[in-house]
């Protein structure tokens, strides 16, 4: 097959995995009957009831993915990175980048040309891919984006579907001749999509100067990416039958059934509806309910509520193991630990984070180096992540007390504490300043660097408040 087909087919192929990860994730995943009568029964209330649980691990994560800043080696390159990142919109995308990473598995991001800037845009992995080399799964042979639009064919508006490869040296765009493609796609499919930019076959150089392939690949795994999610689609199916059920059998609660049995040999009947001597056994004070042909009259109990709670709870707690999530982030009414309990905890989610942070900063580093390389600064990039462990103010700032003694940096460690890297350094350049003037107190009182200062206030506060 031809890299086009490829491309196409891969991405036709993963959509409805990816679907089915949004679905769980938004609660709009369909109940799964194993009775077909059953289903035709609460087909039209199963959509109405919804414990939307298999999003709680990917929020765990995600609010936890928190980049505080971005640094360079050279004090320009740093300097212009700060001034990247403090724009809104590379935070949203950034949000929207781990969000939807942890969501599908994968994400992309865009980095196009924009006059003599850049423009940096999100992707869907339903319509963008990354094809890695078969030999070397670490290097990106080319990507593609798939996506439809609308043209004008003799007075009629018809979808097509738009296709772009992007390697290291050139570009190539498609467009298909029918409105939908096959579930096989072959190349007579499309033909070159002829711009301004392209020549006859579609095909135009890399305007980057970096002559390298601009989408940007983040993924959970390698190869390829799963679905933070995906081990809870199980437990999420079995949550929402018993939600279900459970509401179907509550309306015996409110309109239980009935039922009278007649006398032995009785040839009567007792019709409560049209009786004019029965109608009227509702419970009214001063009243004498008479049934004719009557023995005896009950109701049908209805279902315990505990039959539907119990093995809830229990796939709740299933749910809670196999996505590797504290408890109570699940029941955060309950019983929360604290101190070492809540370390020993969250331990798996802290560890699964770490690694999100090590696969999601290794691409953003890539992205950064980008576009610092676009504008003449080909340096390394540093990302700094706010701490994923939880910890309480006096013992988090013992911590760092601790990392100083040892001999990590006060900047360092006032980063690692979640400050931003730009006031960190504002703050070195001040006391260095401070200390330069010779001032007459710092002759007396040796002179006390500003994030030195930070810890043992920040300390002294934790312990105060704890207090």
């Amino acid at each position: 097959m031809t890299d086009l087909t490829i491309a196409v087919k891969e991405i036709l192929d993963r959509r409805n995995d990816y679907e089915t990860a949004e679905d769980y994730y938004y609660g709009r995943a369909e109940e799964v009957f194993t009775s077909k009568a059953i289903h035709n029964a609460l087909k039209h209330t199963a959509g109405e009831f919804r414990l939307n649980f298999a999003a709680v691990p990917v929020d765990t994560v995600n609010n936890r993915l928190e980049i505080t800043s971005v640094s360079a080696v050279s004090e320009n390159a740093g300097q212009y990175l700060d001034r990247v990142w403090a724009t809104d919109e590379l935070q949203l995308d950034v949000a929207q980048v781990h969000k939807n990473a942890l969501i599908y598995g994968d994400a992309y991001l865009m980095v196009l040309p924009d006059g003599d800037s850049l423009q940096v845009h999100y992707n869907s992995p339903k319509t963008a891919l990354a094809v890695y080399d078969e030999e070397n799964p670490k290097l990106m042979r080319y990507a593609a984006k798939v996506w439809e639009i609308t043209v004008d064919n003799n007075g009629k508006r018809e979808t097509r579907t738009r296709v772009n490869l992007y390697y290291p040296d050139r570009w190539e765009k498609y467009i298909s001749l029918n409105k939908k493609l096959t579930t096989n796609p072959q190349p007579s499919e499309f033909k070159p999509f002829v711009d301004e930019y392209t020549d006859a076959n579609g095909v135009m150089a890399n305007p980057l100067k970096q002559k390298v392939i601009p989408l940007f690949h983040f993924r959970t795994e390698m190869p390829e990416g799963q679905p933070e999610h995906i081990r809870a689609y199980g437990p999420q199916d079995a949550i929402n039958k018993f939600v279900v059920t459970q509401m179907a059998a509550n309306d015996f609660h409110g309109f239980p059934q009935r039922w009278a049995l007649t006398q032995e040999g009785s040839s009567e009947s007792a019709d409560f509806d049209d009786d004019p001597e029965t109608v009227g056994v509702a419970n009214q004070p001063g009243t004498l309910a008479v049934l004719k042909g009557i023995k005896s009259v009950g109701e049908f109990k209805a279902a315990d509520p505990s039959t539907f709670i119990d093995p809830m709870r229990v796939n709740i707690r299933a749910m809670a193991t196999v996505t590797a999530t504290p408890l109570h982030y699940f029941e955060p009414t309950g019983n929360v630990p604290s101190g070492e309990a809540l370390r020993v905890a969250e331990a798996p989610l802290v560890k699964k984070t770490k690694m999100r942070q090590i696969s999601f900063g290794s691409t953003w580093r890539k992205v950064f180096s980008f576009i610092l390389e676009a504008q003449g600064m080909k340096e390394d990039v540093q990302i700094h992540w706010r701490a994923v462990e939880t910890f309480d103010t006096k013992e988090a700032w013992e911590i760092a007390r601790i990392k100083k003694q040892v001999g990590l940096p006060d900047s360092q460690n006032l980063i690692e504490m979640g400050y931003d890297a730009a006031l960190v350094e504002q703050w070195a350049q001040e006391a260095a300043q401070r200390a330069s003037q010779g001032r007459t107190e710092s002759q007396s009182t040796p002179v006390q660097p500003a994030d030195t200062a930070a810890l043992e206030t920040g300390a002294q506060a934790g312990e105060q408040t704890d207090a």
